[in-house]
């Protein structure tokens, strides 16, 4: 019995990973992933069976990472004011920094696999969140409480953003930058700005 080797592994994931992350899962094949990790086709599925099971290798930690974020803020009580904007900023900057091209993939690459759609189901759960927020708003404000329908826009405008941030900048430094910036005009409100 053969020993599979950690760093052939290494090799077919991040071949696998450039690959998903040009063509998406659907037009990505084992054999050009196999080519470009020089490894042979059958070599290949002795570390995975199918390509589902090495997409779901590719992204499954930026998959977990992206969903437990609405979850944990969920579970813990973050102080009110600047410092809940920055933490934000923080943590969505992190999450770019060490999982933007498996996000990338989870986001425009998943057709065909079980995570297709994940981006719409993503703004579905995002919008669930809002609406505790709004229900909070609207405890104290019962002279004009909002609508809860509105956190499906919010929901979808401010990820939309977020994602942009995610595909267009080129360095870890502009990352940062940028989310933290983004975050921060979101949460203060863009009437402070005109």
């Amino acid at each position: 019995m053969q020993v599979l080797k950690e760093e052939i592994r290494r090799s077919i994931l991040q071949k696998a990973q450039e690959t998903f992350l040009q063509t998406g899962f659907r037009n990505a094949s084992m054999k050009d992933i196999a080519a470009k990790a020089g490894v042979a086709v059958g070599n290949l599925y002795r570390y995975y069976p199918n390509k589902e099971a090495l997409f779901d290798a590719v992204t499954a930690r930026a998959y977990d990472d992206l969903t437990g974020l609405i979850t944990e803020d969920q579970q813990q009580q973050i102080q009110s004011g600047l410092a809940v904007f920055e933490e934000v900023g923080r943590v969505l900057s992190i999450l770019v920094q060490e999982q933007r091209e498996g996000l990338l993939i989870l986001l425009y690459g998943s057709a065909g696999t079980s995570r297709e759609g994940f981006k719409e189901r993503f703004f579905a759960e995002f919008a669930e969140h809002i609406k505790t927020h709004l229900a909070d708003y609207n405890r104290s404000h019962l002279e004009a409480p909002l609508q809860m329908e509105v956190s499906r826009p919010l929901s979808v405008a401010f990820l939309e953003g977020y994602f942009e941030i995610m595909r267009t900048a080129s360095s870890r430094e502009q990352v940062d930058s940028l989310t933290r910036q983004y975050v921060s005009v979101w949460f203060m409100g863009l009437g402070k700005l005109v």
